[in-house]
């Protein structure tokens, strides 16, 4: 059974969940995370899902943005854990967390192959595909109730 939870920036179990997103997110690109990329991070608010063996199998990132919206960042699921409604239960976590520290909106960048993913979770598509990282995104939004 895994266990979602908000992490410590810098904790060991936000320097597994950079190894996470590297892995999904950034080795495929042939991007890696600088030191300087990272040491942004220290006002986000750090999500992880945790298996029985304390790996990190999922991982979100939500960046304030203002007092009422918050960016949602570097979404990761481990593979072998893909299709088995994680990513999903993570969002909806967030949402949540979201919701409950006062934000209403939430606006995300999501990769092109993504966009059924959000869609489903209710997110609107704003404006149209732009390039980020050296492939098509979509912004999203989506306001919380």
């Amino acid at each position: 059974m895994n266990i979602i939870k908000e992490i410590a920036f810098d904790s060991s179990e936000y320097l597994l969940s950079v190894e996470l997103r590297d892995e999904v997110l950034r080795k495929p690109l042939g991007l890696e995370f600088s030191k300087e990329e990272l040491s942004e991070e220290f006002d986000s608010h750090h999500f992880v899902a945790m298996n029985d063996e304390d790996e990190v199998v999922a991982c979100l990132v939500l960046k304030p943005i203002s007092p009422q919206e918050v960016k949602m960042r570097q979404v990761a699921v481990k593979e072998n854990q893909r299709g088995k409604n994680l990513g999903s239960l993570m969002v909806q976590f967030s949402e949540v967390f979201a919701l409950d520290n006062g934000y209403d909106e939430i606006v995300v960048h999501a990769r092109e192959v993504a966009k059924t993913f959000y869609e489903k979770l209710e997110y609107s598509v704003e404006g149209d595909q732009f390039e980020e990282v050296g492939i098509p995104h979509f912004k999203f939004r989506k306001k919380l109730v």
